[in-house]
Order: C-alpha cells, then sequence, then structure tokens
C-alpha cells in the first residue's frame, strides 16, 4: 500500500488532473456521519463519488490504495455561511466585495438582487488556507448593506477550479434584530414591518408583473429585488434570517408560518429559550458555539450551552465562522461537546446538516455510496485543534494542501538565508 508521504507527494500533481482517479481508502476509523462509525473501514473512491463503504472491502485493480491505519476518516467539512471567495481583506475596500457599503448608507438601491457569484474569485488566497484544513464546501453569501437584504448566497466547493459553483443561489440572506432595527427607523417594529412589506410587494409582483409595472410606486421597493424574492415567497429558497434575542425569534416563527417561507436561523444566541419553539417551527440554526459574552442588549442570555439545548430540543445545528477562518467551525464543533453535545451530533453540525440545509444532503455531507466524494483523512481527532488533515479530497480529486500560511512559514524557517530581506536575516 501506498504510505501517506508517498500520496501526499503526488498529490499535487494528481489534483490537476482533467478527471478523478479511482482511490482505496483502507483500515481507517471511518465516520460515515449518517450511520455508524466503521472501525477499520475501507472507502472506494471512483468517478467523482463514493463507491463503496465498509469493512473488508477489495481495492480495485489499478486503484491508488492509501493506508488510513490510525487514521480518522470523515466527510469534508462545509461552512454554512460565509463571505470567502468574495473577501481577501476585509479592512480595504477593493479587495471587499461581499457588501456594497460597509454599514447603512444612502444611495445604493439594491439588495435582494444581489447574487454572490457575480463576484466570486475562485483564486483568492483564502481558499486553499481552508481547505487545507478540512472545508470542501462553503456556502458564500454577501454582507448586508443598505437595506436588509444581503442577496442571493451560493454554495461552492474549494477546489479554486473555475467551476467550482455547486449551487447558484441556494439562499436570501436578511439582517433582523438589532442590525435590521437600525436601517429602518431604530426600532425592530420598524425593521419586521419593512419585511413584511417587502413580502408582500414581492407577492404582488409575482402574481402579475405586467400589471405590477405598470401601476404607479413611490420607489422604495426596486423591481429587480422583488424580482430576486421570487423563490424566498414560494419557499423554494432558504431564506437566512440574522436573529438573536428569543423575542425576534418568536417573531421570525409567525412570520415564517403566515408566509409559509423556507427559514434559516443564523444566530440565535438566545436560540435556547425557544428551543423547543424552534424544533416545532422547524427551522435550523446556524450559531456561534462560542459566544457568550453579550455584544448588544439581544444576546444578554447568551451562553456556551446554546448548541447543545439547541439539540437537546430536537433543532437541525451547524456553526459559522467568518470568511477568513470559515476552518475554524470544527473548533466551534469541539467546544461544543465540552458543553454536552454529543460528538456526532457534533461531527454531523459540520458535515450532513449545512449540506441539508441547502438541499444538498442528498449529495454531501456523509460517507455514503453514491454521494460526491468529498473526504477528508485526519491524524486524530477531527474535533481537537491540534489535528490536521493529511489527504483532502474534492469531487473524488485529491487536493493540494500547500497555501500561502504554509509558504511563508517555509520562506522564514531559515532567517540566516542569504536570499531573504536583509531585516530577516537574524543579523543586527
Amino acid at each position: 500500500m501506498k504510505t501517506f508521504t508517498a500520496f501526499i507527494a503526488a498529490a499535487a500533481a494528481l489534483a490537476g488532473m482533467a478527471s478523478a482517479q479511482t482511490v482505496a481508502i483502507m483500515d481507517g476509523t471511518v465516520h460515515t456521519v449518517s450511520g455508524d462509525v466503521i472501525e477499520n473501514g475501507d472507502i472506494i473512491i471512483r468517478d467523482g463519488r463514493i463507491a463503496q463503504v465498509g469493512a473488508d472491502l477489495s481495492a480495485p485493480a489499478g486503484a491508488s490504495v492509501i493506508d488510513a491505519s490510525g487514521k480518522v476518516v470523515t466527510p469534508g467539512l462545509f461552512a454554512p455561511v460565509s463571505s470567502i471567495g468574495l473577501v481577501e481583506i476585509g479592512a480595504v475596500d477593493d479587495a471587499n466585495d461581499a457588501s456594497p457599503a460597509q454599514g447603512p448608507m444612502e444611495g445604493f438601491p439594491l439588495g435582494a438582487a444581489l447574487n454572490a457569484i457575480d463576484a466570486y474569485n475562485p483564486s483568492s488566497a483564502l481558499i486553499p488556507v481552508n481547505r487545507a484544513a478540512g472545508v470542501t464546501r462553503a456556502l458564500m453569501a454577501p454582507s448586508v448593506g443598505p437595506t436588509m437584504f444581503a442577496g442571493r448566497a451560493a454554495v461552492i466547493d474549494l477546489s479554486g477550479r473555475s467551476n467550482s459553483v455547486t449551487r447558484a443561489e441556494a439562499a436570501q440572506y436578511v439582517a433582523m434584530g438589532e442590525r435590521g432595527a437600525e436601517r429602518y427607523g431604530g426600532t425592530r417594529m420598524g425593521a419586521w414591518a419593512v419585511f413584511r412589506e417587502y413580502l408582500d410587494e414581492a407577492r404582488s409582483y409575482h402574481a402579475n408583473p405586467n400589471d405590477y409595472v405598470r401601476r404607479p410606486h413611490d420607489g422604495r421597493f426596486a423591481v429587480s429585488d422583488l424580482k430576486a424574492l421570487g423563490p424566498v415567497i414560494n419557499g423554494e429558497q432558504p431564506l437566512i434570517v440574522s436573529v438573536n434575542s428569543a423575542n425576534d425569534i418568536r417573531t421570525l416563527i409567525r412570520l415564517k408560518n403566515t408566509y409559509r417561507l423556507n427559514v434559516i436561523i443564523h444566530g440565535a444566541s438566545e436560540g435556547w429559550r425557544v428551543a423547543e419553539e424552534i424544533d416545532a417551527a422547524n427551522i435550523p440554526v446556524i450559531t456561534d458555539a462560542l459566544y457568550n459574552l453579550p455584544g448588544e442588549f439581544e444576546d444578554i442570555d447568551a451562553t456556551l450551552k446554546n448548541a447543545a439545548r439547541l439539540n437537546e430540543a430536537g433543532v437541525t445545528i451547524t456553526f459559522t465562522e467568518g470568511a477568513h477562518n470559515i476552518r475554524l467551525i470544527r473548533q466551534h464543533a469541539g467546544n461544543a461537546v465540552a458543553e454536552g453535545l454529543p460528538y456526532e451530533a457534533a461531527l454531523k453540525a459540520i458535515t450532513l446538516n449545512p449540506a441539508t440545509m441547502y438541499g444538498l444532503g442528498g449529495q454531501l455531507g456523509s460517507l455514503e455510496a453514491g454521494k460526491i466524494a468529498d473526504v477528508v483523512i485526519w491524524d486524530g481527532d477531527p474535533l481537537e485543534v491540534t489535528t490536521r488533515p493529511e489527504a483532502v479530497f474534492i469531487n473524488g480529486r485529491p487536493q493540494d494542501l500547500n497555501n500561502r500560511q504554509k509558504m511563508l512559514m517555509e520562506r522564514y524557517r531559515d532567517l540566516e538565508r542569504g536570499d531573504l530581506p536583509f531585516a530577516y536575516r537574524g543579523g543586527e
């Protein structure tokens, strides 16, 4: 069998191949996520998909065989909300395409009509950094600008290939709670009233577009935004709603039931207080497992046990972490385990749950025959911060784990090198 050293040495070359190879990963601890953990388990990857998962399988003739003894094998990690591919340097305007404005600003009329894939940069340096940490898919979402709607998000894979969009327009994003209130009169009443107006206007537009555009309007609702909200009001497209307080969550549940929306909550720092109500409304939650110090009055009952309590109530959960470090979702999962979340539930929260939220659970998120082969081989427990991937597969292709951070480390490892800038040569 090939050793990991030999396999990794060949991975960079293999990653550029036009077609996926047949790979047999043998004798690892396989966390299928959708089923049992298989000790000394095997996975056969063929034509970009998982062909077989089980124990005591035979490697197909001609397959690249990897001895995963003593290693842990999981599905690739799935970041449920991020701005990866849209932001390179957050503090530099021309390197940040996530939002039309960094905060409320007058003048820019559109929100829901914005489409993340129009600004997607698959060559972003952040993609290899997070891919090397086991993240294989992510939802790339715009950030909220002048209006409450941020725009349409897309699911991408982290291969860095030009055709790496898995699902365009996978979700729409809207900010409520404190962020919504500050855009509409400084009050939640104003924000929820405008939210309902958007939904009503979108319904009216889609019922008869020609009649709608002929009627006079006050210009507050751009036709492009109303057009983009069509899949939301029909319940076909998930609407990610940023809310934190228990009161806002209850208001959202009422609105979901009234308009029959497909809702996902982002935030829910007080979600544990209304966990049974969230479960009864069948709303998934994207939360921050490390958040317990209130940043706003709406977060006053935040707790590190939020994820465990939501899960215990039956709520489907997953974890969020910015743009540059979406790889830290596994740290969120590990901390949630320390606060009472069952281990396998934590692993599911960063693999199968986000895939299911965006209608991709039948293709991604678990190690099952027929699914797309996003697979990670770890050198230890994936929820431990010191653990690292030794191999990452996206669509059955082995990925190059080199990245800018690793190259900088290698460059400055030896400060005596003469080809370094003078200040780095170790002298005075």
